[in-house]
């Protein structure tokens, strides 16, 4: 007999889900249309709410969650018989729109449990941890381009930290990570994914200068450049913030000494400031990146971010 995890989506939730997105994107197209100003212009509210319309409408088909179940363990080779990263695997034959049967995983932790032991045992089991969640996200970033939005369990001393993340321990104290709740993951379209790569490299090479200008060049809607100086602002803008964050190589890149997040948030601020359009869908990296960069600050706040990165920026990263 094998024990399964079922989920059971309301039968009336899509069509009010459906009415209500329909809503938001009439307002959205009425005021991007009836409002000829460069800030709401800039802001691009109907590809906004076309962007929250595709996350929304994951959540109310529950083959949507199974497809991207698949699709990532396909991505980390999950049919292995031992996998450092893991997702459930969905049941064939009994995944419909409204129900979605998986393997039960009864046999991992929430990776709370391990947050709070803070035995010598228990800071080198974390340690062990941190590493391969890192690079289980770069990969997802930066090579697959195919990223899990991550929950939000709850909010410790500034970091976020996920609810859907569990850790499977064998007997020879090998662990695995388990993610859960596959049903929104988000992938950047191309410019924005070279965006948020050549920003990476920036801060590797200290060359913010460069980043920024291609950002301008490769906006699909941006204001600056028909500001006398503007694009040269923006890029200077971003030379600053890479600059500053690089300042903290002299204490080393570490997820205690430094925080992606609040770059790439300061990043979106000057985007908007400046009119430089990116993909809607980057807030929800940044977000995912804010809770994985809190969880591994917990885990171990000597990992070296920049090592870590390094070999997925240049395409051969491994999990």
């Amino acid at each position: 007999m094998k024990t399964v995890a079922i989920k059971v989506l309301h039968p009336n939730t899509r069509a009010l889900v459906e009415r209500d997105l329909a809503l938001m994107q009439h307002v959205a197209e009425f005021i991007d249309a009836c409002i000829p100003l460069e800030i709401i212009r800039m802001l691009s509210l109907p590809r906004a709410v076309h962007n929250f319309s595709d996350i929304m409408t994951q959540q109310v088909d529950l083959r949507i969650e199974g497809d991207n179940l698949n699709k990532f363990r396909h991505n980390f080779g999950c049919t292995k018989s031992h996998s450092t990263i893991d997702f459930p695997k969905p049941i064939d034959d009994f995944v419909a729109e409204h129900v979605l049967v998986e393997d039960h995983v009864n046999d991992a932790k929430p990776i709370s449990i391990y947050l709070e032991n803070d035995t010598p045992e228990g800071l080198e089991v974390r340690r062990n941890l941190a590493a391969p969640l890192l690079r289980a996200f770069l990969k997802m970033v930066f090579i697959d381009n195919f990223v899990h939005v991550l929950g939000i369990m709850q909010q410790s001393s500034s970091d976020l930290h996920p609810g859907n993340v569990l850790v499977r321990e064998s007997e020879k104290d090998i662990y695995s990570i388990v993610f859960l709740d596959a049903g929104i993951a988000m992938s950047l379209e191309q410019r924005d994914q070279q965006n948020l790569h050549d920003l990476f490299k920036a801060v590797v090479l200290n060359d913010g200068y460069t980043a920024g200008s291609l950002m301008v060049d490769r906006a699909r809607y941006e204001h600056c450049s028909s500001i006398p100086g503007g694009k040269h602002a923006f890029a200077t803008g971003i030379s600053d913030i890479v600059t500053e964050f690089h300042e903290n190589s002299k204490k080393g890149l570490t997820l205690g000494a430094v925080r992606v997040g609040s770059l790439l948030g300061r990043v979106l601020d000057l985007c908007r400031r400046y009119g430089v359009e990116i993909d809607p869908a980057m807030a929800s990296v940044v977000v995912s990146m804010l809770v994985l960069e809190g969880l591994g600050r917990s885990l171990d706040p000597d990992l070296n971010l920049m090592e870590a990165a390094l070999p997925f920026l240049l395409g051969g990263g491994r999990v």
